[in-house]
């Protein structure tokens, strides 16, 4: 297993021109009178998310936020039976003496972000309740994490890689997001209860 690097989110300009390019020659249906949300979103909220998405979203200054907020780190992890993999987390220390490592895991469909509303509350020194060292991983092919390019990369290879990032702590609470992959993950990782979500 490779150390630790820092990163940062560096979306190319080519990558945003090529969004709004593709907004650009979105063609919008016809809608039936009164049909509401039953065909899916009404055709006035799809025209204003688009309009938003090309017009009103700074990528820059959301990129710069994400940056600033969340340290940021990869590492290169060999999954037996696959390749070596580059994974993306954020790992964000405490400075309480005695804080708890923590494992975030993020569900379907979801990222690495669900963590960055809680990261300053599960972190903080405080006398009334526990803090933690988190890591918040993006599963691979998610985010920034390499996907793997075999097929059969299952709950248990999955698991792999979140044992060998948290290799340094012998002793790690999992907390997961509501959706079945990170409980899926729980479980695989040997933990029969839900510490957190759903």
């Amino acid at each position: 297993m490779s150390t630790e690097q820092p990163f940062k989110i560096t979306v190319s300009d080519d990558q945003i021109d090529l969004l709004r390019r593709k907004l650009d020659l979105c063609v919008f249906p016809d809608e039936l009178e009164d049909s509401g949300t039953c065909y899916g979103p009404p055709l006035a909220d799809m025209r204003r998310l688009v309009d938003y998405w090309k017009t009103g979203f700074d990528w820059r200054a959301q990129e710069a936020t994400f940056n600033s907020e969340l340290p940021q780190f990869t590492r290169d992890i060999e999954v037996a039976g696959f390749e070596t993999l580059n994974v993306h987390y954020v790992h964000q220390t405490s400075k309480a003496v005695n804080a708890i490592p923590l494992l975030f895991v993020h569900g379907w469909p979801g990222s690495f972000l669900e963590v960055s509303k809680i990261l300053p509350l599960l972190t903080a020194v405080s006398p009334d309740h526990p803090s933690f060292h988190v890591v918040a991983l993006s599963l691979p092919g998610y985010g920034f994490s390499q996907a793997p390019s075999k097929k059969g990369f299952r709950v248990a290879q999955h698991a792999e890689v979140c044992v060998s990032i948290l290799a340094k702590w012998p002793r790690t609470l999992v907390m997961k997001t509501p959706e079945q992959v990170g409980h899926k993950l729980m479980l695989a990782l040997g933990y029969n209860l839900k510490l957190g979500g759903g």
